[in-house]
């Protein structure tokens, strides 16, 4: 979408007069409005849920959330995205999450209408979180712990909520990581490079060495994840809490953003997802100057623990879905470029750490840090 074609719809659906400048985003269109009086708004187009059996069964998601939301055309819901972030406005008040601007109409998203008068896209407008992004910002214990609380204090606000479109999978559900093992056979093949041309220009594709390992990783999910997932509760989860979708300062987190992978899932994936990318030293387990791969990482799982007790069982699953999550990180990343090469430069710049990270974290393996998770949440 145009920039100012979003300008446009900010304009005649909400009544704001502002600019658009388009942010990086994966697969929705995402803008900056900035407004006349210096204040901003965040204004998304996503494509609708996947279509639900009419009428849908009454959603809790929606209670509280004034008419305006329970009166949309059809059922009466609103997609997953917008319901989450009108429950969290009433269950999670202190949390630091963009809160819905209504339309002119009072209805709290806009179904856009294609050239034809069909439905189209959902256009999304929120407040503007303003802040340094989590990765830019100088890490410590104190924050690392801070994210994980921030964690378990979502994972509470979001333990009763549900939605039609909540049972949902995507590439990044690892959950369903097995179906990756489709995307690995798609991945182009490319000779095995070392220095720095390696890290900084990784480029599309993965050499014989490397399409091994990620396939081995994807192989333990049958014996040491599937049977464990059986008997764990699961939720609404956001599973991308990185340092691309939190904002902070160098003692705590100051906002949370992007529910867009959000789907129903274990908070032991959730904490392992927002672990993995604070993982530390990346040769080997320990860097050259002693410092520890995990160490970091376990702040985070310490500081949600804390927060939100976790079972004992969840432990090794954490140890297993970080593994999974670095896996899909190359794997999904080198798929996506592949296919669309134009924006390869934002899907591939994480890929040289996550790959990294990979092979320094199979050297510990799994069921040692799951014991090193024991021990930092006093549970050995």
């Amino acid at each position: 979408m145009p920039e100012g074609q979003a300008a446009q719809i900010a304009r005649h659906y909400y009544g704001v007069q502002a600019s658009a400048h388009r942010l990086p985003s994966e697969h929705d269109d995402t803008f900056r409005l900035a407004c006349g009086d210096g204040t901003a708004r965040f204004l998304r187009i996503s494509p609708p849920d996947p279509a639900l059996p009419d009428p849908a069964p009454p959603d809790p998601a929606l209670a509280g959330a004034g008419p305006n939301a329970a009166g949309l055309a059809g059922a009466a819901r609103v997609s997953f995205l917008t319901a989450i972030l009108l429950h969290l406005a009433s269950a999670a008040p202190d949390l630091p999450v963009q809160r819905i601007v209504r339309a002119l109409d009072g209805s709290p998203e806009t179904r856009l209408a294609d050239a034809g008068g069909a439905d189209g896209r959902i256009a999304r407008m929120t407040t503007f979180l303003d802040g340094s992004l989590l990765r830019d910002v100088p890490t410590s214990a104190r924050l690392r712990r801070d994210i994980g609380a921030t964690l378990a204090t979502l994972s509470r606000a979001l333990r009763r909520f549900t939605h039609p479109a909540a049972h949902r999978t995507h590439p990044w559900d690892l959950q369903n990581a097995p179906a990756l093992r489709a995307y690995v056979d798609q991945l182009p093949d490319r000779r095995s490079q070392a220095g720095p041309d390696a890290r900084h220009h990784p480029g599309p594709g993965v050499d014989a060495r490397l399409r091994g390992q990620l396939l081995a990783a994807l192989d333990r999910f049958d014996d040491a994840v599937r049977p464990a997932l059986a008997g764990t509760p699961v939720q609404v989860i956001h599973t991308d809490f990185h340092g691309d979708n939190l904002l902070a300062d160098s003692r705590r987190v100051t906002g949370v953003l992007d529910f867009g992978d959000s789907l129903i899932g274990p908070v032991a994936m959730d904490v392992a997802v927002a672990a993995c990318y604070q993982l530390g030293a990346s040769t080997g387990s320990t860097g050259p100057s002693g410092a520890d791969l995990l160490a970091p990482a376990l702040d985070v799982v310490a500081g949600y623990h804390a927060a939100d007790p976790l079972r004992p069982a969840d432990l090794p699953l954490i140890a297993e879905f970080i593994q999974l999550r670095l896996t899909a990180r190359i794997i999904v990343s080198q798929r996506n470029a592949a296919r669309d090469p134009a924006n390869a430069g934002y899907l591939l710049r994480r890929t040289p750490q996550a790959i990294e990270h990979f092979t320094a974290y199979r050297a510990i393996g799994p069921e040692a840090v799951a014991g090193r998770l024991r021990r930092a949440c006093g549970l050995d």
